[in-house]
């Protein structure tokens, strides 16, 4: 669902870009509180798993595809502050790289995918895990459900701000709204089936990493006392800690180098819509480019390349985005000695 320039109108990505860049601001504010040594790794991981899932569109059924948004799985792993920016660094990076998505519409992008997939995601989620309770089948089925719900919200709000963007009388928007909800409704399947295996595979191998309802996850050190001892935790907690990170960043690039050339060609949800209009990027408004034109378009010995071409720019993404967390670690104050993924609102 990324927006190309000339979708929406300039007081429209202005109003989305004042929003989205208070949203990310508070997010930074939030995320100095808790920061330690190991906040920024894991959340360069998520993000760069989110870019490499991003990479893979998925058939839907009809000449239309999707891909993960990821905004719920990041922020069930590291917390709304910490997912809503891995989600803006995945967002900037396919963007001054590939040109995906406009950068006057970068603050649109921003909202429907970091701010409504870590904030409200996570708050759908803790909404549902009441009722189902907190254990592992409650978190499951609360990810599963606010992935879905954060597709849908995200299409309904393009809808409205596409709404405020063209003359009424020049679209028939009942066929806007028809058309996104239809098509993002069987995308929104495929991102809640994603994150649901994603989330119950971090629940079978590593639970303390989710970001539980009503409760802080606590990243132990070595020489950290464990709670339900007392005793020192060791240098084997660490240690985990660390080989969870490389885990991550090798399934993250395995993803970018294998699967991604096999992506879907069918145009996504949104592209599919704007088609339907004959709103193409022929006559959309001319967008700052990135470094490359596509994730095909990286220059490799011969043009038949075109899968090498897309890994390599997958394996280059996905570095880029880890890389980019790790350089706004080192502008962040240590406030911690460890990760805190706190709960909205604590």
């Amino acid at each position: 669902m990324h927006i190309q320039d000339g979708v929406l109108s300039p007081a429209v990505c202005m109003a989305t870009g004042a929003l989205s860049l208070s949203a990310v601001a508070y997010s930074l504010h939030r995320l100095k509180e808790s920061v330690g040594d190991r906040t920024i790794p894991l959340t360069g991981m998520m993000a760069a798993l989110v870019f490499a899932g991003q990479m893979v569109n998925f058939p839907i059924g009809a000449p239309v595809s999707g891909h993960l948004l990821g905004g719920v799985l990041a922020t069930t792993v590291v917390g709304p502050w910490a997912g809503c920016i891995a989600m803006t660094l995945v967002l900037f990076v396919q963007w001054a790289l590939f040109s995906d998505g406009g950068l006057f519409a970068f603050g649109a992008n921003v909202l429907h995918m970091a701010v409504i997939g870590a904030w409200g995601g996570h708050a759908v989620r803790l909404l549902v895990q009441r009722f189902v309770g907190d254990s592992h089948k409650g978190i499951v089925v609360g990810s599963v459900v606010s992935a879905w719900c954060s597709v849908m919200a995200a299409a309904a709000l393009f809808c409205f701000e596409f709404r405020l963007s063209w003359p009424a009388g020049e679209i028939d928007f009942s066929k806007v709204f028809a058309w996104m909800v239809s098509f993002h409704s069987l995308i929104g399947v495929g991102e809640a089936l994603i994150t649901g295996v994603a989330i119950s595979f971090v629940l079978n191998q590593r639970p303390e990493l989710i970001c539980r309802a009503g409760t802080s996850v606590r990243l132990l050190h070595k020489g950290d006392l464990l709670p339900e001892t007392g005793k020192s935790s060791g240098p084997t907690v660490a240690t985990s800690i660390t080989r969870t990170l490389a885990a991550g960043l090798v399934i993250a690039l395995a993803i970018a180098a294998f699967l991604s050339p096999f992506a879907s060609s069918f145009d996504d949800g949104l592209e599919a819509v704007l088609s339907k209009l004959n709103i193409t990027e022929f006559n959309l408004t001319p967008s700052v480019p990135g470094l490359f034109e596509d994730y095909d378009k990286v220059p490799v010995p011969l043009a038949s390349w075109q899968a090498i071409a897309v890994s390599i720019a997958g394996i280059g993404g996905t570095l880029a985005v880890f890389g980019l967390a790790l350089l706004l670690g080192k502008a962040l104050p240590s406030g911690t000695a460890a990760m805190t993924s706190e709960v909205a609102g604590e």
